[in-house]
């Protein structure tokens, strides 16, 4: 858990020419009192010189409009000021702050203000290979909707995050992730995801200025019949400085994330759930999102294949 370098802010290059080598920028925000939500991400793939747009808007628990675009030609531009498909991303006068606009049918124009400076973390514990650097940081948004004839005023909360490096997207197997904004004083970022070793636990818990990372998470989560979908998060979380939280929750409603998948050739799919939090009597809100395990590791198919009597 480390500040960012200013420099990383900004997008990079790969030392040399790998198929496996991605990079990319989100931002994902939800406002629960006017059930309004968002997810918000754009992708460079350098040695195939295209860019991705995986993107939603939920208004009233009903998805109103979306964005897929697999195969777009990469843009020169930094991402001080970049526009990628129907997304347009500005950066601030801080490494605190961005703005967001999406065109179309439905218009967005959204400003976030991070709680503290971004973060770094370590994506590649165990046996995880997601990339070389990740930051990422919590905070608020605001803005406006323009739907029809409706024009909603939205004030959420959000995450967001970039990551960039050689990404092996096969490593991972399973996972939950969730983040939770309460306000300025209690903010959590926990992941749980799950590579062919085991289980991999980090995070990081933001209480009162000051940063926890996590040591340890229990998700408690309930999923739907499909499979996919959160229905409510029991987690139980404990940082590395001994602190324990409870959170809970329940998804106002659910949107698929993904798109196609680079080198590996495993697409990538999973659900977010837009959340209503609790933790301690505080309402909070953000996402939850789930990917299940869809393939038996290496372990399964070996305790599978025992002899009889073992």
């Amino acid at each position: 858990m480390t500040p960012v370098n200013p420099r990383d802010l900004l997008r990079h290059a790969p030392e040399q020419p790998d198929p496996y080598w991605q990079e990319s920028f989100f931002i994902g925000w939800y406002d629960a009192q006017r059930r309004c939500g968002g997810h918000h991400h754009i992708s460079f793939c350098p040695y195939q010189r295209l860019a991705h747009v995986w993107s939603f808007l939920s208004v009233d628990g009903r998805i109103v409009a979306r964005s897929q675009e697999n195969a777009i030609p990469m843009p020169d531009a930094d991402l001080d000021d970049v526009t990628v498909g129907t997304l347009h991303f500005v950066a601030g006068e801080t490494a605190r702050d961005l703005s967001l606009s999406i065109s179309g049918d439905v218009r967005l124009e959204l400003t976030y203000c991070a709680f503290t400076d971004p973060l770094e973390l370590d994506f590649n514990t165990g046996g995880l290979r997601l990339g070389k650097g990740h930051y990422e940081s919590m905070g608020r948004v605001s803005g406006t909707i323009r739907l029809q004839d409706r024009e909603i005023r939205v004030n959420g909360s959000a995450w967001q995050d970039h990551s960039w490096g050689p990404r092996k997207l096969n490593s991972h197997k399973s996972g939950r992730y969730f983040w939770a904004v309460f306000s300025e004083e209690l903010a959590l970022s926990v992941y749980g995801i799950d590579d062919a070793n085991g289980q991999n636990r980090f995070g990081y818990v933001l209480d009162n200025g000051v940063v926890h990372p996590v040591a340890s998470a229990n998700f408690g989560a309930q999923v739907a019949d499909d499979g996919v979908s959160p229905v409510a998060l029991d987690a139980i979380v404990y940082t590395t400085t001994n602190r324990g939280y409870h959170i809970t929750g329940k998804a106002d409603s659910n949107a698929l994330v993904g798109g196609a998948g680079w080198a590996d050739g495993g697409d990538f799919f999973g659900m977010n759930g837009l959340m209503r939090y609790e933790c301690g009597g505080r309402l909070g809100e953000g996402l939850f999102e789930l990917t299940e395990l869809r393939t038996p590791l290496d372990t399964h198919i070996e305790e599978l294949n025992l002899p009889r009597g073992t």
